[in-house]
C-alpha cells in the first residue's frame, strides 16, 4: 500500500524488536513544505502530511525548516536600499515524550526584530511531551550574507553615480556661466555686445541646472518618503552580522 496517498509517511528509528515502543506523528500544519532532519535521515513532508515514526527512546532531537530561501524586499526604483528581511529559520528541538503516543504539530510562526528583520520559523506543540531545549538559526547563511554583499555593491555604485551627477550640476551652476563670459571676452572685445550674448546664455545655463536640480531633489524626496516608513524603529546604522546571531535570533522570538 502507498503511504502517501493516504497522506502518511511511515519511518522506523530502530528495527531492533523492544517491549517499549514509542509512537510519534509529525504532522504539518503549514501551508508550505517543511524538512525534518532525524538522525541522519531527512523527510520533506508536504502540507496536511503526517510522518509518523517510531522509537524505542522517550527523548528526541531533530531539526525543521521550510523548504525555502531568505529573501529581502527593496524600494521602488532600488536594488540596493532593502526595506525588509525575510530570514528562513533552523528549528532545532530538544524534547521528552511522556506517552507512548504524541502528536507534534508543526505550524508556521513569525518573529519581527527592531531592524526591518523578519524570521520564518516552524514552531510545535506536544500532545504529550515537553521541550527541554530550542535553537534557532538562519537556514540559509551563506546564501544570505552573499545577498546582502551584492546589495552593498549596489549601493556603493549608486553613490558614485549620484556623485557624478552632483558634479554635472555644479558645472550647470558655475563652469557653463564661466566658459560663457570667457567666450564673451574673447570674441567681443566690445563689453556692450558681450553682455547681449552673456546674459541670455547665463540665464540658460541657470536654468538647466534648476532644472537639473528640481529632478534630483524630487527623486531624492520620494525615496525619502518611502524609506521613512521603514526606518521610523530601525537604528542609522544596520549591523547585519547581528541578523545571524544565535542568542538575538532567540531573543527576538522570545519577544514577538
Amino acid at each position: 500500500m502507498d503511504a502517501r496517498r493516504y497522506g502518511y509517511l511511515i519511518f522506523k528509528v530502530s528495527e531492533r524488536e523492544s517491549d517499549f515502543v514509542m509512537i510519534i506523528y509529525f504532522i504539518n500544519k503549514t501551508k508550505n513544505t517543511v524538512v525534518i532532519k532525524l538522525n541522519n535521515d531527512e523527510f520533506k513532508l508536504n502540507s496536511n502530511e503526517i510522518l509518523n515514526i517510531k522509537s524505542e527512546s522517550e527523548k528526541m532531537l531533530f531539526n525543521c525548516y521550510f523548504n525555502d530561501n531568505s529573501t529581502f524586499k527593496y524600494l521602488p526604483l532600488s536594488k540596493s536600499v532593502i526595506t525588509e528581511y525575510n530570514f528562513v529559520l533552523n528549528s532545532l528541538y530538544d524534547i521528552t515524550f511522556n506517552d507512548e503516543n504524541c502528536e507534534i504539530v508543526l505550524s508556521h510562526k513569525q518573529a519581527k526584530g527592531s531592524n526591518l528583520e523578519l524570521y520564518n520559523f516552524i514552531d510545535i506543540q506536544l500532545s504529550n511531551g515537553y521541550i527541554n531545549n530550542k535553537k534557532f538559526f538562519v537556514q540559509d547563511e551563506l546564501l544570505a550574507k552573499q545577498q546582502l554583499y551584492e546589495a552593498r555593491q549596489r549601493e556603493i555604485k549608486l553613490e558614485k553615480r549620484l556623485k557624478i551627477v552632483d558634479v554635472l550640476q555644479t558645472i550647470c551652476y558655475i563652469a557653463i556661466p564661466a566658459l560663457i563670459i570667457l567666450i564673451g571676452v574673447w570674441y567681443f572685445v566690445d563689453l556692450k555686445t558681450a553682455l547681449y550674448i552673456l546674459i541670455p546664455l547665463s540665464i540658460v545655463g541657470v536654468v538647466i541646472g534648476l532644472l537639473l536640480k528640481k529632478l534630483i531633489n524630487i527623486f531624492n524626496n520620494k525615496l525619502d518618503k518611502i524609506n521613512s516608513e521603514y526606518d521610523k524603529n530601525s537604528n542609522e546604522f544596520i549591523d547585519t552580522d547581528l541578523f545571524f546571531d544565535k542568542n538575538y535570533i532567540l531573543d527576538v522570538i522570545k519577544n514577538k
